[in-house]
C-alpha cells in the first residue's frame, strides 16, 4: 500500500481539527477572555444546550434566558479559578435524561485570555488509557526534504473505541525509542484491521530526528459506512514522518513555538517556515504569491489610553476578524505588536492580475477592520495600512521577503492612515529617503530647527485680519525650509509629533500674549492650532493646553483646535468627552478639511464643533464648477442649521472669492490675501 507524501495544508490541519472536535466523546468548550468561542456536540449533548446557546456565553454574566445547567457550570468554573482548581467533580442534575449523572471537569489553557473546559462523563474517566496526564500532540514542523509534517493541535488521548464508535484522536508522551518505519508499519496494520473491523488501536514509539523519542497513540474507530471518506486520514498520516521540536514535550512551551499566545494565530516562526516552503514550491510554477503586511494605524495609542489589556482583547478580535477571510491558500499569522501578515501562496499567473487581486484582498481586510470593534467595555473603529510583496523574484529568501511588504506597508503609511501600496523596486528608494529624514527629524527637534508660521484668517464681508492658523515649518541647518507634507506624516507615524505638537501651542499662546500686550488682538480674534489624532490621544494633551494658557495668561477663547476627519473614525465616545473636556476651558474646535473624508451629519450632530472649514479641494474651481459650487452652497447649509461658522480654505483669487461671499461664507484663508509668513510679518499685518 502505498501513501501520499505531500505535506498536509492549512485547510487540511483545520478539517483534522474540527473532526477531532467534533468527533470526540468528551464535552469540550473554549472560552477566550471570557467569552465560549467554540463548543462541541458533546458538549451540547451534557449541558442540553444548543450550540448557539453555548456560543457567545460569557462567564461573567448569567442572562435569565440562558440555560440553567449552562449557569450552573460557569458558576463552577468560575469558582475552581477563583481557588485555583484545575479539576473537580460535577453532578449537575439538570436537564439529562439520566439521573445522578457524575462529571469529571478539568480546566486547561492559560487561566486568563484562554480557558479550555473538558467535560468527562465518569465512566469515560475509568476508560481512559493509563498515562500519566493528558499531552498534546506534537507541533507541526517540516525537515529538509519538506516530507515531514505532524499534526499541531493538542488533544487528550481518546476512550476505548467502545465508548463512541466515530472517534479519531492522536496523542503523544515521552517514551523508550522505536524507529520510524516501525511505526509505519503498524499503521499499515491499522488500515488493514479498520477494514476488517471497523475499529482498532495502535500504539508505537517513532525515533525523532534529533534522537528524542515519543510513544505515539493513536486510536481510531469508524463506523463501517464511514470508513471510505475517513480513510484518507489514515493515509496522510501515514505517510508522514514525526518528530518533534529540539526541547522535551511541554504543552505551553510547544505550541509556543508556532503559535502567538495572545491570538492563537500562527507567529513569525510558523509563518518563516511556510514562507520558506512556499518560496521553494513556487520555483518553476506559473502561479505568484503574495504577501500582505497588516499593520493597525496609531495602535500604540489604544494601548496609551485604555491599557494594554485593553489592546490585547481589541488585538484578539482583529485576528478573529481577519481570519474570516482565510481559506486553505492563506496563512494569517501575528509577527509582532499590532502587525499580522498575510501569506497568498497562490494568488495569479501574471504580475497585473496579481498585483489586482492583491489589492482587492487588501481592500476586505481593511472594510472588515474598519468595522466597530469592542472589548465588552469600548468599542472602537480601526483602520490599518497595509503593504503589499508579489513573490516574483528567483531566490528570494523568506526576511527579504518580509522586508518588501514591510517597505511597501511603510509608503502606505506615508500616504495617510487607511493606505494601501505594492512594493515595486523605486520604493526601495523612497524608503531610504524616509530613514534618512526621521534620522534628521529627531534631530530636528534637538536641535529647535521648527518655526511656527502663521496664516490671517479673512472676514469675507469687510476683509479684516480676524485670526490666525499656526502651521509648522521645518528650516533645516541649510536654511531649507521643508513643506508640512514632506514632514508631518512622518513626525506623526514616528510619535514625535507628540513632543512637537507640545510645542506648538506653547508657542501659540506666547504669539498671542505678544498681541495682546502690543494692542493688536481683538476680543473676538482668535489663533488655530492644529492637533493630529496622535496628539489628541495623548494623555498629557489638556493638562498641556491648561498649563500653556496659565503661563502666558490668555483667555482660553482665543485659541481654537482644529482636527481633521480622520479623527471620527475613532472611539467616538472618548473624542466627545475630550473635546468637552477641552471645551469646558473657554476654547472652540474646527473640523478641518471637511468633505473629503469620514465626516457625515450624525457626526456634525453629536461632536461639539464651533467652526468648519471647507476643504480647498472644492474651493479652488468654486468659479466655474457647478459641482464644486453646489457640495460648497449644501455644507454652508448644514452649517446654518447646526450653528457653525464657515471658513474656506485655499482662495487663490478673486473670482473665488466673489462667489464664496455670493453664497454666504463666512471667513477665508489663502495665497489671494496671504500664504503662512513668520510671526513678525504677520504681525505686521495686525497693525496695517
Amino acid at each position: 500500500m502505498s501513501f501520499a507524501s505531500s505535506p498536509p495544508t492549512n485547510n487540511y490541519k483545520l478539517e483534522l481539527y474540527q473532526s477531532l472536535l467534533e468527533h470526540s466523546p468528551f464535552g469540550t468548550l473554549v472560552f477566550v477572555y471570557g467569552v465560549c468561542v467554540e463548543c462541541n456536540p458533546c458538549a451540547e449533548k451534557i449541558l442540553a444546550c444548543e450550540r448557539r446557546a453555548l456560543l457567545g456565553s460569557s462567564l461573567e454574566e448569567n442572562p435569565l434566558d440562558e440555560p440553567l445547567a449552562l449557569i450552573a457550570l460557569k458558576q463552577q468554573v468560575n469558582t475552581a479559578l477563583e481557588e485555583g482548581i484545575e479539576r473537580f467533580e460535577w453532578h449537575p442534575g439538570l436537564g439529562h435524561g439520566e439521573e445522578n449523572i457524575s462529571l469529571d471537569i478539568r480546566l486547561t489553557g492559560n487561566g486568563t485570555s484562554e480557558i479550555i473546559v473538558t467535560l468527562l462523563e465518569q465512566q469515560q474517566v475509568s476508560a481512559l488509557p493509563d498515562v500519566e496526564s493528558p499531552e498534546p500532540s506534537i507541533e507541526a514542523r517540516a525537515d529538509a526534504s519538506n516530507e515531514a509534517m505532524a499534526v499541531t493541535e493538542v488533544f487528550v488521548p481518546v476512550a476505548d473505541a467502545s465508548v463512541k464508535p466515530d472517534i479519531f484522536a492522536l496523542g503523544a508522551v515521552e517514551e523508550d525509542s522505536g524507529d520510524v518505519a516501525g511505526f509505519d508499519e503498524a499503521v499499515n496494520n491499522e488500515q488493514e484491521s479498520l477494514a476488517e473491523q471497523g475499529s482498532s488501536a495502535v500504539q508505537n514509539s517513532p525515533t525523532c530526528v534529533d534522537g528524542q523519542a515519543l510513544k505515539t497513540v493513536i486510536k481510531k474507530a469508524f463506523a463501517p459506512d464511514e470508513l471510505d471518506s475517513r480513510s484518507a486520514v489514515l493515509e496522510k498520516l501515514a505517510g508522514q514522518k514525526i518528530y518533534a521540536p529540539h526541547h522535551p514535550l511541554n504543552p505551553d512551551l510547544d505550541r509556543g513555538i508556532y503559535f502567538d499566545a495572545l491570538t492563537q494565530l500562527p507567529n513569525r516562526q510558523l509563518l518563516i517556515d511556510s514562507l520558506r516552503d512556499c518560496l521553494a514550491d513556487s520555483v518553476g510554477e506559473l502561479q505568484l504569491s503574495a504577501l500582505l503586511l497588516i499593520d493597525l494605524d496609531q495602535f500604540k495609542d489604544i494601548n496609551d489610553s485604555w491599557g494594554h489589556d485593553v489592546g490585547d482583547r481589541v488585538l484578539f478580535k482583529v485576528g478573529r476578524v481577519i481570519s474570516s477571510l482565510i481559506d486553505e491558500n492563506m496563512l494569517l499569522a501575528r509577527m509582532s505588536g499590532d502587525e499580522f501578515v498575510l501569506l497568498v501562496k497562490r494568488i495569479g499567473d501574471n504580475a497585473e492580475q496579481s498585483m489586482a487581486d492583491g489589492q482587492s484582498l487588501a481592500e476586505k481586510v481593511q472594510s472588515l477592520i474598519s468595522q466597530p470593534i469592542s472589548d465588552g467595555e469600548n468599542e472602537f473603529t480601526l483602520t490599518a495600512s497595509i503593504g503589499i510583496a508579489l513573490l516574483d523574484e528567483g531566490g528570494l529568501s523568506p526576511d527579504r521577503a518580509l522586508q518588501y511588504a514591510e517597505t511597501a506597508m511603510y509608503e502606505a503609511k506615508c500616504k495617510g492612515r487607511n493606505g494601501i501600496a505594492v512594493y515595486d523596486r523605486s520604493i526601495s528608494e523612497k524608503a531610504q529617503h524616509q530613514v534618512n529624514m526621521n534620522t534628521r527629524l529627531r534631530k530636528a527637534v534637538d536641535n529647535q530647527e521648527f518655526a511656527l508660521y502663521v496664516q490671517p484668517k479673512i472676514a469675507i464681508d469687510d476683509g479684516r485680519v480676524v485670526g490666525g492658523e499656526a502651521l509648522l515649518r521645518w528650516i533645516n541647518s541649510d536654511r531649507v525650509t521643508n513643506m508640512p507634507a514632506e514632514f508631518i506624516p512622518l513626525l506623526e507615524a514616528s510619535g514625535l509629533i507628540v513632543d512637537v505638537g507640545h510645542w506648538v501651542i506653547r508657542t501659540a499662546c506666547e504669539y498671542v500674549r505678544s498681541f495682546l500686550d502690543a494692542g493688536l488682538w481683538g476680543d473676538s480674534m482668535q489663533m488655530s492650532i492644529n492637533i493630529s489624532p496622535r496628539q489628541f490621544n495623548d494623555p498629557e494633551l489638556f493638562d498641556v493646553i491648561e498649563h500653556s494658557l496659565r503661563s502666558y495668561e490668555i483667555d482660553p477663547k482665543y485659541l481654537n483646535f482644529e482636527v481633521t476627519e480622520n479623527l471620527i473614525i475613532e472611539d467616538i465616545d472618548e473624542v466627545i468627552k475630550k473635546m468637552t473636556q477641552i471645551k469646558a476651558l473657554g476654547s472652540k474646535f474646527s473640523i478641518d478639511d471637511f468633505g473629503i473624508g469620514y465626516s457625515s451629519m450624525v457626526h456634525l450632530k453629536r461632536l461639539p464643533f464651533d467652526l468648519l472649514k471647507i476643504d480647498r479641494e472644492f474651493i479652488r474651481n468654486i468659479h466655474n464648477d457647478p459641482d464644486s459650487r453646489g457640495v460648497v452652497e449644501a455644507i454652508l447649509a448644514v452649517s446654518r442649521q447646526y450653528g457653525l461658522e464657515v471658513t474656506a480654505e485655499g482662495v487663490e483669487d478673486i473670482d473665488s472669492l466673489e462667489v464664496l461671499r455670493t453664497v454666504g461664507c463666512d471667513t477665508y484663508q489663502g495665497a489671494y490675501f496671504s500664504m503662512p509668513v513668520p510671526v513678525e510679518q504677520f504681525r505686521s499685518l495686525l497693525a496695517a
